[in-house]
């Protein structure tokens, strides 16, 4: 999702992503792109454009990477590895928030407190519908609380007889998606720099969160 092909000397965009790709990228019997290890830091970052992409500059031309896909994928990544290894960091909210559900989502989180906890999510019910939010994951500390624990609830929600662990990589795509630099967000040159190193260490396998 990061990924724009080069414009051309004429001015033109190439679009022949997953048939031709430029040089420096690979490619697998799919047709799909992959870079090769060290291809994100090895870009040099110029600009910010309209507080949603990232110009920068490589050997064989200009890319621009959609900042919210960028971010997403590394915080996807992140959460999911740190998920498989039950390391999930926390970071304990000062006082703890309060979120009201509507019975469904309740009834979604009812007997889940343990698997959220998995997730990083620390919660407990404090009445019929209502839900206090005491530690969140460390990664998505600039996220609403509120709104990661409506995501779990969401997608716990979409079918009750899936086990959780079909449900785990929904879950955490879609915290990741919230919790993440957004378009319209203004990023420091060494918070895209940072965010070009991390692209390099990134599962991309699969389907773009």
């Amino acid at each position: 999702g990061a990924y724009v092909p080069p414009a051309r000397a004429d001015g033109e965009v190439s679009t022949s992503l997953g048939r031709e790709a430029p040089t420096g990228i690979g490619g697998d019997e799919s047709g799909a792109l992959f870079e090769p290890s060290g291809f994100y830091a090895s870009l040099r970052y110029l600009a910010q454009a309209r507080s949603t992409f990232l110009i920068c500059e490589g050997d064989d031309g200009l890319y621009l990477l959609d900042q919210h896909a960028a971010a997403e994928r590394v915080t996807f990544d992140r959460l999911r590895t740190a998920y498989r290894a039950r390391a999930v960091a926390m970071q304990r909210l000062l006082v703890p928030e309060v979120v009201d559900l509507s019975p469904e989502e309740m009834a979604a989180l009812d007997g889940r407190t343990e698997d959220a906890l998995g997730l990083g999510l620390e919660i407990r019910a404090v009445g019929p519908t209502a839900m206090a939010i005491d530690a969140i994951p460390q990664v998505l500390r600039r996220a609403s609380p509120a709104r990661l624990v409506r995501d779990l609830a969401s997608e716990l929600a979409r079918d009750a007889t899936r086990p959780f662990g079909a449900a785990v990589d929904l879950v955490l795509a879609t915290m990741a998606c919230h919790g993440s630099v957004r378009a319209g967000d203004r990023v420091t040159d060494e918070e895209a720099r940072a965010l070009l190193r991390s692209l390099d260490g990134v599962d991309f396998a699969g389907h773009c969160p």
